[in-house]
């Protein structure tokens, strides 16, 4: 008989239970402090420091950016990580304008509070031409989609980048989802987060997973990142001129 041991996983199979915060007609005031304790997270659990550092590798390679480089992150709550990229472009004096698009009043309301150009929108029909912003991105977002919306996502990300999509995510994992258990009981009360938290890394990416729903866009190279925290990039450059 095969212990069962010898069949436990670290990788738990991908759910798909709907999250509270996708729900409409919540508490304003609950949300809203769903989304400071986002920052936190954002801050502490390395998802600040990760998409940060593929902005730095972006803005490391040829060609130069533009003048003014154009970036726009989708699904991007109360704005806090499309904030902090703005901030390294100012800090490295580079001209640039950051877009944010979340379909929740609330989120875009913050968005705009903070001074960022924000839309009301859904992400799987963006409201952008084609190939017209240099960067697109999603932090913490696609696992909020499964099946042909998920891959619906991806085909609008690649439509509107002119030079590259970033979706930085959750590696799927036993670890990070009693990590983010642990880490909830500590720093928050709201239940949101609580629920939610846990739910998203369940609802989360292995790298096979990611590059296989990748393959389609062939106008893109991609690549997978992993990154200290459980978290995964998929790295999307578009090809100028496809191989012959």
């Amino acid at each position: 008989m095969t212990s069962p041991f010898l069949r436990w996983s670290p990788t738990p199979a991908r759910r798909h239970d709907p999250e509270l915060m996708d729900a409409p007609g919540l508490p304003e005031a609950e949300v809203a402090e769903a989304y400071r304790v986002l920052q936190k997270v954002n801050r502490q659990l390395g998802n600040r420091r990760t998409i940060l550092h593929e902005l730095r590798r972006f803005l490391a390679e040829p060609p130069a950016p533009d003048s003014p480089l154009s970036i726009l992150d989708v699904g991007s709550g109360s704005g806090d990580l499309p904030d902090a990229i703005r901030s390294e472009l100012a800090a490295r004096s580079i001209p640039g304008v950051v877009l944010t698009l979340d379909r929740d009043p609330i989120a875009a309301a913050e968005s705009n509070r903070i001074g960022l150009h924000s839309a009301l929108g859904d992400a799987t029909r963006l409201p952008f031409a084609d190939a017209s912003i240099n960067l697109v991105t999603a932090i913490k977002f696609a696992h909020h989609f499964s099946g042909p919306a998920l891959v619906k996502l991806v085909s609008e990300m690649t439509r509107v980048a002119s030079r590259r999509v970033v979706i930085l995510d959750i590696r799927r994992h036993w670890l990070a989802y009693w990590g983010f258990v642990a880490w909830s009981r500590v720093f928050t009360a709201n239940r949101l987060v609580r629920y939610d938290g846990p739910l998203s890394v369940l609802r989360g990416f292995t790298p096979a997973e990611l590059l296989d729903l990748a393959r389609p866009f062939t106008h893109f190279t991609w690549t997978v990142r992993s990154s200290i925290g459980f978290q995964l990039a998929l790295i999307g450059q578009r090809i100028v001129s496809p191989p012959h």
